[in-house]
């Protein structure tokens, strides 16, 4: 029996792989049919088709943290939501002042953001200086420096004039969440 055995191993191998092939895909039927005269109800898709425009957030170093930042972010979801734009923020690191929150307004133009917010001093204070340079990007102040806004909140600030700023004053949350979500549906439209 030992020599049938030695000289036989492979085939008894390959046998009793099959056997554990074929009752794999015997349970995977049984598993995945839903009986007979049934169809195979899928779950509805998650995933969302965004377009190419983005709205960036540059905030100062507590990020989302920030409670005056918290209905922003809503809004800019907010905002997503109804138009499929991309959003993302950006926390500025070290010195929160206007000088150095430049570079990270540089940074979100160069990133090609259709629309880039800001909130808090450091950021809202560089917006004066960014409008000019990025003509192509629409800027979003909110909170205290949003101050002097034409009719409509739009055209600019007391601080920052220009056609591609906006002002949206700081309130209550919910006012903010739906200021910030009008302004940032506003700007990727036009």
């Amino acid at each position: 029996m030992k020599t049938w055995t030695n000289a036989h191993r492979l085939w008894i191998l390959l046998a009793g792989a099959a056997a554990v092939a074929v009752a794999a895909t015997v349970t995977a039927l049984v598993l995945t049919s839903s009986g007979p005269g049934k169809e195979r109800a899928l779950p509805p898709a998650r995933a969302r088709t965004y377009t190419d425009q983005q709205a960036c957030l540059l905030t100062g170093e507590r990020g989302l943290a920030d409670p005056a930042v918290a209905p922003v972010w809503a809004g800019m979801r907010d905002a997503s939501a109804g138009t499929h734009a991309k959003v993302s923020y950006l926390a500025m690191a070290g010195e929160q002042s206007a000088a150095a929150a430049g570079p990270y307004l540089a940074t979100l133009a160069d990133r090609k953001c259709t629309v880039v917010l800001t909130v808090g001093a450091g950021p809202d204070g560089a917006v004066p200086a960014a409008g000019p340079k990025f003509p192509g990007t629409r800027f979003v102040v909110v909170g205290e420096k949003a101050v002097g806004e034409k009719a409509g909140g739009t055209g600019g600030t007391a601080d920052a004039p220009g056609a591609n700023v906006t002002a949206v004053p700081g309130g209550s949350a919910a006012s903010t969440r739906k200021a910030v979500e009008a302004a940032v549906t506003d700007a990727l439209r036009h």
